[in-house]
């Protein structure tokens, strides 16, 4: 319903001789005799969650302020507002809107009043849907279309809008697009409004369309890696039915590999030809040798310089073989590897060698590893199982003088990690979590029995628009009947820029004459609050505690607490810390890059 008042004192408009505005308007401006111009204001009363979109759209409001719109072009496009209301209306649902106007005279022009009640919701009243095409002949039809009916978005008694209805189409669309059936469309669809109740009946008619399964595998651009290599990658069958997902999960795996620097994917779907459709792959293979050089500065180790090199393509079978030189202050490293392809259940098998120097806490070590493992990435989740051989050697000063520890361990171990993160180098909402379960045995080229357990969780999660919640938590421990003969690497010690900041990297665990040793238990927790300022820069406020120790009974809980800045730079946060070590009653400066887990 429109009601209108306050027109007598404008012009009369003269019906039969006006063009449409969309043509007079075009030629006013193009004449400057008809550059008038009038003076008008406009008001709009109208809920909140529709007065934006009508201030944004209407043309009364559009043509405001332009010099060639006269009284006579006023008055129409002060009558035309109802039903661009209306019109702006009934996508949101709102079918029967009761709309009073005025136009008076405001000073030296004129004001335009729009009174806007929206008036019931239009609701859903009835909901068919309908499907045809091959999919009737497929065996889990009634499985699959039973899951879409009870999925549909929009039910029964749901309110109507006409973004809400688009989108629900899309998905019911997308379903049978992404499984077997990549040529389906809509073959109908129909939205029945009653203004006066006011309701929706709505109507699909989804057409499926013919099965597509996959063909063969033409791949080109490989040059130096066998066809074998790609091969071990595919994540479907031929003759298989149709599958985006899997297609998807095939691109990924080649782009995670160092083989190649461009993927792309290619699948013709002509509906006149969809069996056995061959699954094009266009590769461009990547350089096969990269020579890293990184020079770096972090709190907990002091100044760091490395280098590393890599070739892809050893016995031309694409092993990887590295070799890598790691030199900081406190610790040195360097290590020799080589990484076989993936096989055909994804698992990634590999070799290394590493030797070790570290001096911190009073603690000088050299150790000397040698490793296998598997490694499986599978979504979120990746799983490692490793065989590792160590030998270390120990030095400390004691009131005796020099004390030297030999230790050495066969030691198998099970880690699982899960990275459900809205974004990894920059993560908003999620968890990560990661465990590990490790031991030795006398029995097995290993100086004692142990058994080690380990496990860290991470939780952000966004507090208003601008603030970020932080928390983490690790425990560990280690059954043992003496930790002397236990490497270190298997211990535990806490501190530092990702442990408990406020303290010394690795200077919380078993205090003994000057020197910190390993201890059989662990247990650390945190809580940060960060808030955007602007751009790429947050500040944060922080809570830490925990410690390590030689068992429960002699743990303690170190606390630290402070402020700090982060940079989101294009590799991580870059973190600055301030922090306070409450029982150490020393201030530290900490910095670190990477997200905090």
């Amino acid at each position: 319903m429109t009601t209108r008042r306050g027109l007598a004192t404008l012009p009369a408009v003269h019906r039969s001789y006006v063009l449409p505005l969309c043509y007079l308007l075009p030629l006013c401006l193009a004449v400057p005799g008809y550059a008038a111009g009038v003076d008008y204001d406009v008001r709009i009363d109208a809920p909140s969650a529709i007065e934006k979109l009508l201030e944004d759209n209407l043309g009364i409001l559009r043509w405001r302020g332009n010099d060639y719109i006269d009284q006579e072009q006023l008055s129409r496009l002060y009558e035309a507002t109802p039903a661009e209301i209306e019109k702006l209306l009934g996508p949101l649902g709102y079918f029967k809107p009761r709309i009073e106007s005025s136009l008076q005279p405001d000073g030296k022009g004129w004001l335009a009043r729009f009174k806007v009640e929206p008036g019931a919701e239009a609701l859903i009243f009835d909901v068919d849907l309908q499907v045809a095409g091959a999919i009737r002949d497929e065996p889990d039809f009634r499985p699959r279309w039973a899951e879409l009916i009870e999925v549909w978005p929009l039910p029964i008694g749901a309110p109507f809008t006409q973004s809400d209805w688009d989108s629900a189409k899309r998905r019911g669309l997308q379903a049978l697009i992404i499984d077997r059936f990549p040529a389906a469309k809509i073959r109908e669809s129909r939205a029945e409004i009653d203004p006066e109740r006011p309701s929706a009946e709505l109507s699909v008619l989804f057409d499926s369309g013919p099965r597509f399964t996959f063909g063969e595998l033409q791949i080109n651009g490989l040059n130096k890696y066998p066809r074998k290599l790609v091969e071990r990658m595919v994540t479907f069958r031929p003759g298989e039915g149709y599958s985006q997902q899997k297609l998807l999960d095939f691109q990924t795996e080649l782009q995670n590999t160092p083989y190649f620097s461009s993927v792309f994917m290619d699948m013709p779907l002509d509906p006149a030809q969809p069996a056995d459709v061959p699954v094009r792959v266009e590769l461009v293979e990547a350089p096969a040798r990269k020579t890293d050089i990184g020079l770096g500065f972090d709190t907990d180790k002091g100044p760091r310089g490395s280098l590393a090199y890599r070739y892809t393509n050893l016995r031309r079978l694409g092993w990887i073989g590295s070799t890598g030189l790691d030199l900081q202050k406190e610790e040195q490293s360097f290590n020799l590897g080589v990484e076989l392809p993936p096989d055909e259940k994804r698992y990634r098998y590999s070799s290394a060698y590493k030797v070790e120097h570290s001096d911190v806490s009073g603690l000088d070590s050299w150790t000397h590893t040698f490793g296998v493992q598997r490694t499986r990435l599978r979504g979120e989740i990746e799983v490692t199982q490793a065989l590792q051989y160590t030998r270390e050697t120990t030095r400390r000063m004691t009131s005796d003088g020099e004390e030297k520890n030999r230790a050495r361990a066969l030691i198998p171990s099970q880690s699982w990690t899960q990275r459900d993160l809205d974004n990894l180098n920059d993560p908003q909402r999620g968890t990560v979590m990661s465990w590990q379960l490790a031991g030795a045995t006398r029995a097995a080229l290993s100086d004692t029995d142990f058994l080690r357990a380990w496990g860290r969780i991470a939780w952000y999660h966004p507090a208003g628009e601008r603030g970020l919640w932080l928390l983490r938590g690790e425990a560990g421990q280690v059954l043992a009947e003496d930790s002397a003969d236990v490497p270190t690497k298997w211990l535990f010690r806490a501190g530092g820029a990702n442990s408990v900041r406020g303290y010394k990297y690795q200077s919380l665990g078993v205090q003994d004459e000057g020197a910190v040793l390993g201890g059989r238990v662990l247990a650390t927790a945190s809580a940060e609050y960060q808030h955007k300022i602007v751009d790429r820069w947050r500040a944060a406020v922080f809570a830490d505690f925990g410690g390590a120790a030689l068992d429960w009974t002699n743990f303690k809980a170190y606390r630290g607490y402070g402020l700090g800045a982060r940079w989101i730079s294009p590799v991580g946060p870059f973190a600055l810390d301030l922090a306070r070590g409450v029982e150490a009653r020393r201030t530290r400066i900490h910095f670190s890059l990477g997200v905090g887990f």
